[in-house]
């Protein structure tokens, strides 16, 4: 939250596209320091913002969906075109198959017919393998092995598991401190991207805890592609 005062730790990394969970509304940005901006939510203090930079062009894709409401799919156009899905999963008390990783999961579905042309899916999904037989008495619709198992279908992988050759469930890089505490680190954020854009990836890197807690208690994930 309050994206304003911490953007400019972002920018000496010169991204192309950013998002950003807890984002509040652009409009309360004194300076405009991206060339294009996507913005959803209910709470102007808190919604998903997808940023671009350096001439990328995006757009709100024709199939979004508002019943998924924190899962964006986006248009990307720059030094080549593709989609991106922007995700920020949360708990859903009206339909708790649907909390946090069942909404990524049935999301997914629904826009699956993007995924026939270059897709990249990134953002706070919420959720780690080690979770997936949870309470049974409220099942979830997907768990995060079942949108791994679909994303493969279509050649898409885990950026951070392939260039660290880790599993899902043991991964050594935590992603989020629970409330900046070290002592309850989780790896939850995920950037899966087409087989061959992974394959043309320069770096892959994830915030370490000393240099970002002072902004949040999830560290960014940074990918840089050729």
């Amino acid at each position: 939250m309050a994206f304003r005062k911490k953007y400019k730790h972002i920018l000496p990394f010169d991204p192309d596209l950013l998002i950003v969970s807890e984002c509040e509304h652009p409009d309360k940005f004194s300076d405009k320091f991206y060339d294009d901006v996507l913005w959803i939510g209910d709470n102007r203090n808190k919604g998903l913002g997808v940023f671009s930079f350096n001439d990328f062009e995006i757009s709100i894709h024709e199939s979004y969906c508002k019943n998924y409401r924190y899962i964006l799919p986006v248009t990307v156009n720059g030094s080549e075109a593709m989609n991106l899905i922007a995700v920020w999963s949360q708990n859903n008390i009206e339909d708790p198959g649907r909390r946090y990783i069942g909404e990524v999961w049935k999301s997914l579905n629904y826009y699956k017919d993007l995924f026939r042309f270059p897709t990249v899916i990134a953002g706070d999904f919420n959720w780690n393998v080690i979770w997936d037989q949870g309470n049974q008495k409220y099942p979830l619709y997907g768990t995060l092995t079942d949108v791994i198992n679909l994303l493969e279908q279509f050649d898409i992988f885990s950026m951070y598991h392939t260039f660290t050759n880790t599993e899902f469930g043991i991964e050594r890089e935590p992603t989020l401190y629970f409330r900046k505490n070290r002592k309850t680190p989780y790896h939850i954020d995920y950037i899966f991207a087409p087989s061959d854009l992974v394959a043309r990836g320069k770096s892959f890197s994830v915030g370490k805890y000393e240099d970002w807690t002072s902004l949040s208690d999830h560290m960014p994930l940074m990918a840089e592609l050729e």
